[in-house]
């Protein structure tokens, strides 16, 4: 995951307690990756100038920059002590609940995904969104939950929270969307499930009227006739693997959700 900037971002799931402005301290291992996706994005400028190149990118594909970046390691062998890997492209498939081609490497012995920032626009027949190039903002404020959608600046080395609420609520140890949250469920209903995971798998609370919102029959039944029997299994299994599945069930029961399990 990644925001903009002049030079490729990539977000991070760990944050410290600094707050102006927040930093992460990186591993031996992601500091050279850091490094090397911001001379990737630099070499692309110097050959085909783009305002903002990113890894979560808003001015091309995933495969596309990905495979830049293979290209780079080839013609750089010695610089990073990172082989060329091959590249994989995994198309879109909603049916799944893969709304858009992304791309997936592998940079010493990490996964890395490569994905363009996006816009969503929702239908009220369907969870599947259309899909357009978008700002970091827009990329941020679709996301599920603040906390999901903090992302980590390669060049300045810094967290960036464009929902201006994603660091406190890491802090405080709270779960809330982005957006009003019965506008983020009717969108995608499927979103309440996941709320749920990450409640129970980090010991996070989720805020009062979110869980309100969870509740409404409006989006109850949207749950229900949006998201296929296989997707709630899919999440349910995250959940009994997960850190607490007895908290994960327990949500279940108060949010009135155990017929969905």
């Amino acid at each position: 995951m990644a925001t903009a900037a002049d030079e490729p971002n990539m977000a991070t799931d760990r944050a410290t307690d600094a707050a102006d402005p927040p930093t992460i301290t990186l591993t031996e291992t992601e500091a050279t990756i850091r490094q090397l996706l911001v001379d990737v994005a630099r070499a692309i400028d110097e050959t085909n100038p783009h305002n903002d190149i990113d890894i979560g990118i808003n001015n091309m594909t995933g495969f596309e920059f990905a495979s830049h970046l293979s290209t780079f390691l080839t013609a750089h062998p010695e610089r990073y002590g990172v082989p060329a890997r091959s590249v994989h492209k995994i198309e879109s498939n909603p049916d799944k609940s893969k709304h858009l081609e992304t791309a997936t490497t592998k940079l010493l012995g990490l996964d890395i995904d490569f994905v363009n920032l996006r816009s969503e626009t929702y239908s009220e027949e369907s969870r599947i969104p259309q899909m357009q190039f978008g700002t970091p903002l827009q990329d941020a404020l679709r996301r599920d939950a603040c906390v999901n959608a903090l992302f980590y600046n390669l060049t300045t080395q810094t967290v960036e929270d464009f929902t201006g609420r994603g660091l406190s609520d890491l802090h405080a140890r709270i779960i809330r969307t982005p957006l009003p949250p019965h506008e983020t469920f009717k969108d995608d209903p499927l979103r309440v499930l996941r709320l749920i995971r990450f409640a129970a798998r980090l010991d996070f609370t989720i805020l009062p009227a979110v869980e309100t919102e969870m509740t409404h029959p409006e989006i109850q039944a949207a749950l229900r006739q949006k998201i296929s029997r296989e997707r709630v299994g899919v999440e349910v299994e995250k959940m009994l693997r997960g850190r607490d599945p007895y908290a994960a069930m327990c949500m279940f029961a108060r949010l009135g959700l155990v017929p969905m399990a």
